[in-house]
């Protein structure tokens, strides 16, 4: 019975959400309830929500470590060419 109230507080829930597709594209999307406030992240299986006034920050620490990887694997890519060239001479 306790399981049956809980899967209508679900629906009633999800009934009530006015939802909007901000992004999506291969990897997954954003959804947006106005109502709820909270963004979506739908990544294959895994989904996070998040209160909507994180969703820039958690942009920023996305940017913020997407730029640190870059400039990891350029170094590495250097780091690799250096060192094969030191060790072809002779």
């Amino acid at each position: 019975m306790k399981i049956n109230k809980a899967l209508e507080s679900v629906t009633n829930n999800q009934a009530s959400c006015l939802r909007v597709l901000l992004s999506k594209n291969e990897s997954g999307q954003i959804i947006f309830c106005e109502n709820c406030n909270v963004a979506e992240l739908e990544l294959g299986a895994v989904s996070l929500r998040i209160d909507a006034s994180t969703l820039h920050t958690l942009r920023t620490l996305l940017a913020d470590a997407d730029t640190r990887l870059a400039l990891y694997q350029q170094e590495k890519a250097i780091y690799a060419q250096q060192s094969a060239i030191h060790c072809s001479v002779h």
